[in-house]
């Protein structure tokens, strides 16, 4: 983290002891020059003066200083917006602030971190980069550049400059743990329990360390130390879902699916939007032969991300699986219901009245979903989905498909020219 910019305060304390001067009297009387004999008045008292200052004040260029309490004060404002959670806002603001004053540091910090958080490295490497060039001796710029390297393909780089760091700076956790954790995500185990064994062993709570520890442990084969280390990992930072994820997954692998349940109901708590909370959850309680309880937290988690239509198709084929076709058919119209331009949504409606049976609802709904795929291949699949219910249509239902072949035959006038 960058810690907060602070006024630096200079003080000048100025004094002058007027008394016990006189050890000094003599000297200056002598460098005096000297009296006429013809004068009977004594020779004045030397004049005592403050000491002037060692040297004069600089002139202050104000649209400087002005600049740089602005660019302060927009630094302030990203900070806000972060905590707020508007993340573009803040990028904005964080930018700002680096373009008002070149030599402030942590604006482009703040960007990379944001920008990795959304998992885009390009851009969260280049403003590491610029952190870098503004502080050239930021090793936390440093190490996070290195890890955006690394997601970005450059693996040998990125172990170079992490090894480099970690000679320089023996004693800093972070760096061993960014280096355990790249030699982990390249299953170099042996090294990487190496290099996170010394992160905790610099410091015992750090909860990432003990959470990448256990990620490699269990990839050993060692399940009894994985557990420990998770453990270490959520007592250091009870807020930290992914170690409560982990543990659960482990626990899952070694049969206790009951305890993974529970761990991955904690998950769900500390961070609602965590989908392998929800996914373990499901799992689990299918395995346990819990469909409804499965079918329940299939419709929690939609109600928490109801744009999102990976999470609507689930639910809704869970119910069809379930013979809740009433339901799956609920699902599948709310979808279209908020997001009506979407082919997805149609032609989800699409498959949950072939699946309830109603064919040329099913016909319709397709239709709908090809005119607004703008992907050829969504397009297509649209159109197999349209042949294969063609292909099992029952004579009844023949003139319904002629009409539609017909209609289908028009030109599209929905889509733009040149679409």
């Amino acid at each position: 983290m960058i810690a907060p910019l602070r006024a630096t305060h200079v003080w000048l304390l100025v004094s002058l002891a007027l008394a016990g001067l006189h050890p000094f009297r003599a000297a200056i009387a002598a460098e005096l020059p000297s009296t006429d004999s013809i004068r009977s008045e004594s020779a004045p008292a030397p004049l005592i003066k403050a000491p002037a200052l060692a040297t004069a004040p600089a002139e202050v260029d104000t649209a400087v200083v002005s600049a740089r309490k602005r660019a302060r004060e927009s630094f302030g404002r990203g900070l806000m917006l972060e905590e707020q959670q508007a993340f573009s806002a803040a990028i904005v603001s964080y930018t700002n602030a680096a373009r008002m004053d070149p030599t402030l540091r942590g604006p482009s910090f703040r960007i990379g971190l944001l920008y990795a958080s959304r998992r885009q490295w390009d851009p969260a490497a280049r403003a590491f980069r610029e952190e870098m060039r503004r502080a050239p001796d930021d090793r936390a710029a440093a190490r996070e550049y290195a890890l955006m390297l690394f997601e970005l393909g450059d693996t040998t780089r990125t172990v170079r400059m992490l090894q480099d760091l970690t000679r320089r700076l023996p004693s800093d956790a972070t760096l061993w743990r960014a280096l355990g954790f790249v030699h982990g995500r390249l299953e170099r185990f042996a090294e990487a329990e190496r290099e996170l064994r010394g992160a905790v062993a610099l410091n015992d709570r750090y909860a990432l360390a003990w959470r990448d520890l256990g990620v490699v442990l269990a990839a050993r084969g060692k399940p009894r130390e994985a557990r420990e280390a998770y453990r270490r990992s959520i007592a250091a930072d009870p807020g930290d879902e992914g170690a409560v994820v982990n543990l659960a997954n482990l626990e899952s692998e070694q049969g206790s699916h009951a305890r993974a349940l529970a761990l991955y109901r904690d998950a769900e708590r500390i961070d609602t939007t965590q989908a392998l909370a929800y996914r373990g959850q499901i799992r689990e309680l299918v395995s346990l032969g819990r469909e409804g309880d499965a079918g329940a937290v299939w419709r929690r988690w939609l109600s928490r991300t109801p744009y999102d239509l990976v999470v609507r198709q689930g639910t809704a084929r869970h119910f069809v699986r379930q013979r809740r076709t009433d339901v799956a058919l609920a699902v599948a119209r709310e979808g279209v219901r908020l997001e009506p331009a979407q082919g997805g949504t149609w032609e989800l409606l699409g498959e949950m009245h072939a699946a309830a049976g109603d064919t040329l609802a099913a016909l319709g709904a397709y239709r709908d979903a090809e005119r607004r795929f703008d992907d050829p291949a969504e397009r297509a699949r649209a159109e197999a989905s349209i042949a294969a219910l063609r292909a099992v249509a029952s004579d009844s239902l023949r003139a319904g498909f002629a009409a539609d072949s017909v209609e289908h035959a028009r030109p599209d006038t929905t889509r733009a020219p040149g679409r």
